[in-house]
């Protein structure tokens, strides 16, 4: 058998050291010995096992814990050690012979016992998978669990400690140092070690940050250290080169941030579209942005498969945020753009208020890159991998890579492998990973270049906006429900969507000079209205106006309404105060200002944003009259959808009869207003149009209409409860 020595340093006044030692003698694993070092003396342990020859006590007043470690581990006759803190113990009674057969099993020197809590009477453990773990993901795990900061509970070969200069480091240090020498380390999900905090008493061992104590995920503050020394200089470029790393889900915020660039920046810019697939549409209305913007070049990069390929291993399970695999592009620019040395990354979601020049100017310093505080993690509330250094982490929506230190220390291949270890491990995919791998290797920047919205109370004594940020779910374009609570917030919504249109009016992107009039007619103003509402909000198309016509009982939605309709400048609102819905419709035709009109009833809603874009370029390419959409039919109470089959072909149906769209199309796409795009035109003379019947209102619209289309997709759910 191999032998384990068990080591137990003590004060020797400990309430728990009996019970500790007693859980040691009661293994069936029998060839241990077990050394007791204590500071004091303690007679009633001395006289106890005194005539035990596995149990070794030793008292020594004058030395502290780490010189009675080295002098037990120096003295120790085991190929094994596993230490066990006087005020824990063993459970399970196997657990030393556990631990020995998977040392064999999995050949490993270094196994990393998962802790079983004992608090206020109560057992807490955890459901830890037994696996062999990297040391990248050892050195992550410190930063969350005690087992990892800590000697006791781990089954450790005697060869790595003959590794070891230093037996006096923190103990967090010395494992640190043993689980870099070490072969297969072995995350164990035993829960047979129990960890004992009594009296509301926190153990948790603090975690060692800072220089000179080798917590660093890599080496790149040491190289920091190395720029500043040879006064590393980059060369910094006129013209600014901007990188923006894209899927189609976020193609409705590129032309407003591409704007806010164009409009505030005194430079020449370069904005580096990064993307593996985009849709025609998508790179069609890149193009024409970048003509309409003289002082920006829009430049569409499409990653390689050779580049795209190592960027899936991060997302093959490992991401616990679910995050998109775009939002890990950033990462890779330094390959992806191998003639740029320096860039400036931005996310989707923010707004340039302020001219980038100054910030592409920025002095790193000689770090790898520059970024601004996330004021979320000033928050004890708020989870930081940086814990207790959460003063120092990092937002990664805005940053300033110098692409040259990247390529030049090879950085991104080992980053990516740090990451692809660790993903599932954080809260905020790689902004977590990039504020570990980076720690001391980055400029930290004046918070008015990453002005977080959600977060904006946190900001002190910023007078001057660079840049606004709309992290998390809620988005300007979308869900603005949730953000007219707050008057500094709407402020921030309405500047925004003053950006969005000014935009849309500088790039009349594809014949958006026609304007679009959506009528809306709310029947209750619960959360199915607002989700109609939204759907049409963000709608791509920018040159439009919504009415919502208020046919509820109440004021309940007037009052919901009121703050949006003072945010959102093309939302109009009649309450129809109990006279006749149809009436009130047709006096809303009167009063629209659109070239086209479009009609929704709540809680009936849109599916997807770009649908008024689509079905206007349908009607000005084939100069219609009219273009209709099918129709899905959603039931709450099974939550289930139901179609009648589509093929998304665009079809003349000019020369159908009348009769024959309003009974041959199941659906009954023709004999209600919802789901077609109109020709305003169609409703002159509205004193003959009846919108209290609208099969028969349909039959007329119809039979005014010379050129009617048919987009044969689903474009429109109809709610049936």
């Amino acid at each position: 058998m191999v032998k384990i020595s068990v080591i137990v340093l003590a004060n020797g006044n400990e309430n728990g050291l009996n019970k500790c030692v007693d859980s040691v003698l009661k293994q069936s694993y029998k060839d241990y010995e077990l050394i007791v070092m204590c500071r004091q003396q303690n007679d009633e342990l001395i006289n106890k096992f005194q005539n035990n020859s596995q149990v070794k006590i030793h008292i020594d007043e004058t030395k502290n814990i780490n010189i009675l470690r080295k002098e037990a581990i120096e003295q120790a006759k085991g190929e094994y050690f596993t230490f066990i803190d006087p005020r824990d113990f063993l459970i399970d009674e196997s657990a030393l012979e556990k631990l020995i057969n998977l040392s064999s099993e999995k050949k490993s020197n270094l196994i990393i016992s998962s802790y079983m809590l004992l608090k206020q009477g109560r057992f807490l453990y955890k459901n830890v998978d037994t696996e062999i773990i990297s040391y990248n993901r050892f050195r992550a795990f410190q930063l969350s669990e005690n087992e990892f900061r800590s000697l006791d509970g781990a089954l450790i070969k005697r060869n790595l400690f003959e590794k070891i200069n230093d037996y006096n480091s923190p103990s967090q240090l010395l494992l640190t140092s043993l689980a870099e020498g070490a072969q297969n380390i072995l995350y164990a999900g035993l829960n047979a070690y129990v960890y004992v905090e009594e009296n509301n008493e926190d153990r948790n061992e603090e975690l060692i940050w800072g220089k000179g104590n080798e917590f660093h995920f890599s080496n790149t503050y040491s190289i920091v250290e190395k720029n500043r020394i040879e006064q590393y200089k980059p060369n910094i470029p006129s013209a600014i080169e901007v990188a923006l790393c894209i899927d189609d889900n976020v193609m409705d915020y590129m032309e407003t941030l591409i704007y806010s660039i164009y409009k505030n920046t005194s430079s020449y810019v370069n904005v580096n579209i990064i993307y593996k697939k985009l849709s025609d549409e998508s790179l069609d209305k890149l193009v024409w942005i970048d003509g309409k913007m003289s002082t920006v070049n829009v430049r569409p990069v499409q990653i390689s498969e050779e580049l795209h390929k190592p960027m899936e291993k991060i997302s093959l399970g490992h991401d616990r945020g679910n995050l998109p695999i775009s939002s890990y592009y950033r990462i890779f620019l330094a390959d992806i753009l191998p003639d740029v040395d320096r860039i400036i990354y931005l996310d989707a979601d923010t707004l340039l208020t302020g001219d980038l020049t100054e910030l592409w100017r920025t002095d790193l310093e000689g770090n790898f890159l520059a970024a601004c505080l996330d004021e979320r993690a000033y928050m004890k509330k708020v989870f930081s991998v940086l814990n207790p250094r959460r003063r120092e982490y990092f937002n990664s929506g805005v940053l300033v890579f110098d692409l040259c230190l990247f390529r030049k220390y090879k950085t991104i291949n080992d980053f990516l492998d740090f990451l692809v270890d660790t993903a599932d491990l954080y809260e905020l995919g790689d902004q977590d990973a990039l504020n570990l791998y980076f720690l001391d290797a980055v400029k930290l920047l004046d918070s008015s270049w990453n002005y977080g919205v959600p977060s904006y109370k946190e900001y002190d004594q910023i007078n001057n906006i660079n840049l606004l940020h709309f992290y998390g779910k809620a988005k300007p374009l979308r869900s603005f429900y949730d953000y007219v609570s707050d008057d500094k917030i709407r402020e921030f919504v309405r500047l925004y969507r003053k950006y969005y249109h000014e935009a849309a009016e500088l790039t009349e992107y594809k014949n958006s000079n026609s304007k679009i009039s959506i009528i809306i007619t709310a029947h209750s103003a619960d959360d199915d209205f607002f989700k109609s509402l939204e759907r049409l909000s963000y709608q791509m198309y920018p040159n439009k106006e919504i009415i919502i016509l208020d046919a509820t009982e109440d004021n309940k939605l007037r009052d919901k309404i009121k703050p949006i309709v003072n945010n959102l400048q093309y939302i109009e609102y009649y309450n129809c105060n109990g006279r006749d819905v149809a009436e009130v419709k047709k006096f809303a035709v009167s009063r629209s200002t659109g070239d086209h009109l479009y009609f929704l009833d709540s809680p009936n809603y849109i599916d997807k944003n770009f649908i008024l874009g689509e079905l206007n370029e349908i009607m000005v390419k084939n100069e219609a009259d009219m273009v209709t959409t099918t129709m899905m039919i959603y039931h709450p109470s099974e939550n289930s959808l139901t179609g009648y089959g589509t093929d998304d072909k665009e079809i003349d149906v000019s020369s159908e009869s009348i009769e024959d769209l309003q009974s041959r199309y199941l659906g009954n796409d023709y004999n209600m207003l919802t789901g077609h795009l109109f020709d305003k035109k169609l409703f002159n003379n509205l004193e003959e149009l009846n919108f209290a019947d609208e099969k028969q209102l349909m039959a007329k619209i119809l039979a005014r209409a010379g050129k009617k289309m048919r987009k044969n997709s689903y474009y429109w759910v109809e709610v049936r409860n």
